[in-house]
């Protein structure tokens, strides 16, 4: 069973804010990808997450707690939701943006940064309490984490575009 948390703080309002403002954004940027797309983007983040942070933050590695608890509670769970569009931003403004070559590298690794500081703010809304983690080694994580990121964007988008292709028009 899901906790709830010893007190409704800032690490709770950090995520309930964090959750409607994100959420918000996605929908009142202009369209970009089709549904499907958009739903796979955001699947991914959260399926991602999940695991990087079982596996870190898990009894594995006991890295860091999420929140109040060394244990899942109900926020923990609903600050999940808060990472997917992090991920949808970064692929939303890629192919806006039409990076490509070079740019792809510069691209990473500054959102990379926006990455760190995202996590800058969150630990001084306490959502994390580092045990043997450190700020620092988030920074290569970030990396590995969004070029596997934008991997799996090209890969879903080429193979959309050509499944699109292959659909014969009916007369």
């Amino acid at each position: 069973m899901l906790l709830l948390p010893k007190k409704f703080d800032q690490n709770e309002w950090f995520i309930i804010i964090s959750f409607l403002l994100t959420y918000f954004m996605i929908l009142k940027l202009p369209k970009r990808f089709p549904f499907t797309i958009t739903l796979l983007i955001l699947f991914f983040g959260m399926a991602y997450v999940q695991v990087t942070d079982h596996v870190l933050a898990g009894i594995s590695y006991n890295m860091y707690d999420i929140n109040d608890y060394g244990k899942y509670e109900w926020f923990d769970w609903i600050g999940w939701f808060i990472y997917p569009p992090f991920g949808y931003f970064f692929v939303y403004f890629f192919d806006k943006w039409a990076i490509r070559g070079l740019q792809i590298f510069w691209y990473i690794l500054a959102w990379s940064l926006i990455a760190m500081m995202v996590e800058w703010i969150s630990l001084k809304f306490n959502m994390f309490k580092y045990y043997s983690w450190n700020f620092c080694f988030s920074y290569p994580v970030y990396l590995l984490t969004l070029c596997i990121y934008l991997l799996f964007y090209l890969y879903i988008n080429s193979t959309f575009k050509k499944l699109k292709s292959l659909r014969k028009p009916v007369n």
